[in-house]
């Protein structure tokens, strides 16, 4: 093969392959960026739902205090002559 050949060849597929690197670093870096977005969300998410949960858990101890308070009225009326 001669250097006419070679430089030819060197020609095409040295820009093919600096292209092919460049296209995966980009799909690379823009996958990285995608997960990174999804994971804050994700975890905006949780915490939401973490403040969600605590809130209901809150409603349902006043509302369980409050139909003890009520059960006991009740049984205090019904004891009535």
């Amino acid at each position: 093969m001669d250097i006419t050949r070679l430089y030819g060849s060197a020609e095409i597929v040295v820009p093919l392959l600096v292209f092919a690197a460049y296209s995966l670093r980009r799909f690379r870096s823009g996958m990285e960026a995608t997960w990174k977005e999804e994971a804050e969300a994700y975890r905006s998410k949780v915490e939401r739902q973490s403040e969600e949960l605590a809130e209901l858990h809150k409603e349902v101890r006043e509302l369980r205090r409050e139909n003890a308070e009520l059960r006991t009225q009740i049984a205090q009326l019904l004891a009535r002559p």
